[in-house]
């Protein structure tokens, strides 16, 4: 498991992608997949019309237990929906191993535990086609084109083995 340190987590802060106020502008990005990561960028995405190809939650938002007509929602709107645990601060060697192959699968995943790290994985594993959108607290939603950043995302996730966390 990877462990994501204190300094790496003030850096993720920061939208690794474009910031943007609403989803529409997904909308004109038809040729590509959205992996949407978090409770309530995937319930904005629905709201509006924009099913991603694959979705993570954990049925929280900013911390808090999402509503019965949220959680609705989120389980109605995917066919195949797997579970995975993946502890607060880190992102699991499971999610890293197995996250293209989810990608190409796609449908959702229900984490147990925190989800906000998991969209390293995703990152790092998606493909030229994919976006990855995810929530940037109180100012919209962030639009990361993979390639621009997974160097980035592979230098951060290299300070965890540094300290002796093995990815695999």
């Amino acid at each position: 498991m990877a462990v994501i340190s204190e300094k790496v987590k003030k850096a993720l802060k920061k939208p690794l992608g474009r910031l943007y106020r609403s989803p529409s502008v997904l909308k004109k990005m038809k040729s590509r997949r959205i992996i949407s990561v978090g409770d309530e960028s995937t319930m904005v995405l629905l709201k509006n019309g924009i099913k991603p190809h694959l979705a993570v939650f954990d049925f929280k938002i900013e911390r808090k237990k999402i509503t019965r007509e949220e959680r609705s929602l989120l389980l109605s709107s995917f066919k195949k929906i797997r579970n995975y645990k993946n502890r607060k601060g880190t992102v699991s060697d499971y999610l890293l191993r197995n996250a293209r192959r989810f990608i190409k699968d796609g449908g959702a995943i229900l984490i147990n535990g925190e989800e906000d790290l998991t969209a390293l994985a995703f990152i790092l594993n998606a493909g030229e086609k994919d976006v990855i959108v995810y929530g940037q607290p109180k100012k919209g939603i962030v639009v990361v084109e993979p390639e621009k950043v997974k160097e980035k995302i592979r230098k951060m996730l290299s300070a965890a083995v540094a300290l002796g966390h093995k990815i695999q």
